[in-house]
């Protein structure tokens, strides 16, 4: 067979309902051995059987093998999955068979396992064989492969469980944890939900396997997950990799993208199964294939060793993107960093108007990094409100939807508190706002603006939140500012509309505000005005320079709708006489996208689409723009098209969430998809530890940090709020520091509240690599 496979010898069955394989030192001498399975199926009962190959070679061949060893009392007349493993269930030096198979009667599957005790060197059990015990739960009315592996987790074997199901229509890929196992069969912790591989491979399969093993060296093993696709014409091989798996049952760093297997061949295959060989010389463990071949005739099983394809090896210059195997469950049409570090995600009807009527309205919070979600009641329709943070880290979220078409705005305001996780109301604005800008000033208090009315008028008079009297007064209005208007606090106090929003501008130009007076000054210089609906607009780094980019945008009008622009704009605000100057232009086209300051200074613009609320042209690559060169670089493709109200942030860990897209009504993506930029892949990252979690402006603040470079930089990093390619809340503010011995470091924090409104901040370390540590969170006030 061509491609590097190697022909089992003496594979008798001309029909195969599956097949298994693992690898283990069975004999002994130090030379890795193999243990194929085989399920055949004749007319009438299935039979199980195995054989050991010993010394399996790095191209594949086997010195001798075994003859095949029938498995008493074999499960089922019909199967549609088996698997094998070997593992030294009791830690006493000898090694247990372990073996799996589905059970396809007329309804629904089941699945058993059991344990052969005792394997010996020939591949006879000598401690005798357990009950077959049956996998509660099973999925799946019609199986299309399946698998087993063992591993360990928390210092105990673990049974990792693979199955494809069968559904009419795109199959999907589901695995769980038994916790426990013992060379008896029982385990002693139980077994976790079974968890979806995130986009699963085909609709037809025929065959999939499943390994473990710890690829990166951090402690916590890796599942290989492998799936054969069959479409009309040749199969293909297939395995994606799920990232840092724990006890809960997920892979908590994501998934890598699918990768093929070149010269897989086959046309037909009934069944498949994997294991990894690891040599112990420091290279990186190989993937071991057994594949069986159904020709017309007498079927073949195949070995082939493969060597893994892992994101990483790429990740220093592009970074890297995986998708996590659990979502959102709600489209998170708003996304905001809490200062507890979870995210909370809220959508109110989320542009649902059945789910409106029905007063069905949704929160979310995920506990980041942990997998699941909770869902604190949501009491009024928070759909496409403005939200701004308080300075004690609680979350004003005001407007929302009264109804849907024509849209009215709710004058409600809610405050989410991230300790209690609850929502609660406060007093009331003057006017309905749908689709508000807020923005938090330098005493704390909130400025809301823009958004339609209780008659679908837009509201053009501003109002302040004081936060001490829960009150809302009236402020001089500055023009018909446009809904969710791209607004930033500027170091003098005045506030600056970039020119990006939702929707057209109504006929304002990017302008500074005086919130006194209502009085504006128009800054000049921005192309194409009247097409930057859904641009991003962000306040560079550090603040303190004082200049705005704002990113692509198209125009608006869902009936005839305008390309997006890849243009960007520059101004510098510090300038007597601002005005926007050419930027470079990103490499891609893009409206919906969201821009996120990352702790390096350097600004990802992720997401979008080259046509207003339409996948047409959504580039797969982000991009991030590097403000000392003023150079665009690409990013590694990201497998989700991130659309209208989706959004993007920024973890203390420094990865980006990637949420949501809702091009339709109904049509909602709740995947998450997390960007681990190049800087986690340019060496250790240095470690940051403040003597305290409070300081007032003006203040210093003792740190501690180590690491193999010195400290270059240190920031304030304000969490995001954001929604529709609005983020009023973002900023990154330079820290002056002195620098003692033995790593200790003097923080001096800014002066000015206009540069750093008060509120909580994720303060970062930058090393002389470029390299920041993990955010540590600090109450500024």
């Amino acid at each position: 067979m061509a491609g590097g496979f190697v022909a089992v010898p003496n594979w008798y069955a001309w029909e195969n309902h599956d097949c298994g394989i693992a690898v283990a030192d069975i004999d002994a001498d130090g030379d890795p051995d193999v243990v194929v399975l085989m399920v055949d199926n004749p007319q009438g009962q299935n039979d199980g059987l195995y054989r050991v190959g010993h010394h399996l070679a790095a191209d594949g061949t086997v010195a001798d093998w075994g003859p095949w060893i029938t498995i008493p009392d074999w499960w089922g007349w019909e199967n549609q999955g088996a698997g094998i493993a070997v593992a030294d269930l009791a830690g006493d030096g000898s090694l247990d068979l372990i073996v799996f198979v589905v059970d396809n009667p007329p309804s629904q599957n089941s699945g058993y396992f059991r344990v052969g005790r005792d394997l010996a060197a020939d591949g006879t059990v000598t401690g005798g064989w357990t009950p077959w015990t049956a996998i509660p739960d099973w999925y799946g009315w019609e199986n299309q492969g399946a698998d087993i592996a063992i591993t360990s987790l928390d210092g105990q074997p673990t049974l990792v469980v693979l199955v494809v199901d069968n559904p009419p229509g795109q199959n999907t890929g589901q695995f769980r944890l038994g916790m426990g196992l013992t060379r008896d069969g029982t385990l002693t912790g139980g077994w976790t939900p079974w968890v979806a591989v995130p986009d699963w491979y085909g609709w037809e399969n025929q065959g999939a396997g499943i390994a473990v093993t710890d690829l990166d060296g951090d402690g916590r093993p890796e599942l290989i997950v492998f799936a054969v696709d069959n479409p009309a014409g040749e199969n293909a091989g297939l395995y994606t990799i799920g990232w840092g798996l724990d006890g809960s049952g997920h892979a908590v760093d994501g998934w890598s993208v699918w990768s093929r297997i070149p010269g897989w061949g086959f046309w037909e295959n009934q069944g498949a199964g994997v294991t990894v060989l690891d040599r112990g010389d420091g290279a990186r463990p190989e993937l071991v294939v057994l594949t069986v071949d159904n020709p017309p005739q007498l079927n073949t099983g195949y070995v082939r060793l493969v060597e893994l394809v892992v994101d990483v090896d790429q990740a220093q210059d592009m970074g890297l993107w995986r998708l996590l195997d659990f979502g959102t469950e709600i489209n998170p049409v708003h996304a905001a960093l809490l200062r507890t570090g979870d995210v909370l995600f809220f959508a109110g009807s989320g542009n649902d108007a059945d789910q409106h009527a029905a007063q069905q309205f949704r929160t979310r919070v995920w506990h980041y990094p942990n997998p699941g979600l909770d869902a604190p009641d949501t009491p009024i329709d928070l759909f496409c409100v403005g939200q701004s943070f308080l300075p004690d880290g609680r979350l004003l979220a005001a407007g929302g939807t009264e109804r849907y078409d024509p849209f009215y705005g709710l004058k409600d305001a809610l405050i989410f508190d991230p300790v209690t996780m609850a929502w609660s109301p406060t007093q009331h604005m003057a006017y309905g706002r749908w689709y508000p800008s807020l923005v938090t000033l330098a005493d704390g208090d909130v400025v809301a603006v823009s958004g339609l009315g209780a008659d679908n008028h837009l509201s053009v008079i501003p109002e302040r939140y004081h936060g001490a009297t829960s009150t809302w007064p009236a402020l001089p209005s500055p023009g018909p500012l446009p809904m969710y208007a791209h607004l930033f606090l500027l170091a003098d106090g005045r506030i600056f509309y970039t020119g990006g929003q939702y929707g057209g501008n109504n006929g304002m130009r990017p302008s500074l505000w005086d919130l006194g007076t209502g009085q504006t000054t128009i800054v000049a210089g921005l192309a194409d005005p009247g097409s930057r609906n859904q641009a991003a607009s962000v306040l560079l780094p550090p603040a303190q320079d004082q200049k705005v980019m704002i990113l692509g945008g198209g125009g608006f009008d869902l009936h005839s709708p305008a390309p997006a622009l890849a243009d960007t704009r520059i101004v510098d605000l510090d300038d007597g006489a601002p005005v926007y100057q050419a930027g470079p232009p990103m490499m891609h086209a893009r409206m919906h996208l969201s821009a996120v300051l990352l702790p390096d200074r350097t600004v990802l613009a992720t997401g979008g689409s080259a046509m207003e609320e339409m996948a047409h042209g959504a580039p797969p690559h982000a991009e991030i723009y590097h403000p000392t060169t003023g150079v665009w670089t690409h990013t590694a493709a990201s497998r989700v098209p991130r659309l209208y109200h989706s959004v993007a942030l920024l973890t203390p860990d420094g990865k980006v969430v990637t949420a949501g897209s809702n091009p339709a009504r109904k049509t909602e993506d709740l995947r998450i998809e997390m960007y681990w930029p190049p800087y986690l892949f340019h060496g250790e990252r240095p470690t940051l530890e403040l003597a305290t979690t409070g300081v007032n402006y003006g203040g210093t603040v003792t740190a501690t940090v180590h690491g193999p470079g010195a400290p270059q930089s240190f920031s304030l990093v304000r969490p995001s709020a954001c929604t529709h390619s609005c983020d009023t809340e973002q900023r990154l503010v330079d820290v002056a520091f002195t620098a003692g011995a033995g790593g200790a470091v003097t923080l001096h924090l800014p002066t000015n509240a206009n540069l750093a409104p008060p509120g909580w901040y994720m303060v970062f370390a930058v090393d002389e690599h470029k390299v920041p540590s993990i955010g540590q969170w600090l109450h500024l006030s």
